[in-house]
């Protein structure tokens, strides 16, 4: 299993988790951030508002779901966002205590 964090404006939220319903994805989260690239940042104490979308997926779709976040959320304008992979070694249902994927 891999976990895709993708950090993006918050104009396109809605769009990105549209296309993540599409691809088929069952459950996501999202969180509200703020932070300053490395690059011009803003004034000192001021940051950028961000949406971070967390996906778990089987490996076989990361690409997929990647690549269709990247398009879904690029405007071609600096500070469009990163997206950050990792592996998910194991993944436990709080309540029932099950295992795997299928608990996501």
């Amino acid at each position: 299993m891999k976990r895709i964090e993708a950090i993006i404006q918050p104009n396109m939220l809605e769009a990105v988790v549209k296309v993540l319903r599409k691809t088929g994805v069952g459950g996501f989260t999202v969180l509200d951030g703020k932070g300053q690239g490395a690059a011009e940042p803003p004034l000192v104490g001021e940051y950028y508002s961000k949406n971070i979308v967390i996906v778990v997926v089987d490996d076989e779709k990361v690409d997929d779901i990647m690549e269709k976040i990247a398009k879904t959320a690029c405007t071609r304008t600096k500070g469009d966002g990163k997206i950050f992979i990792t592996n998910v070694e194991e993944s436990t249902d709080i309540c029932t205590k099950e295992k795997g994927i299928h608990t996501l």
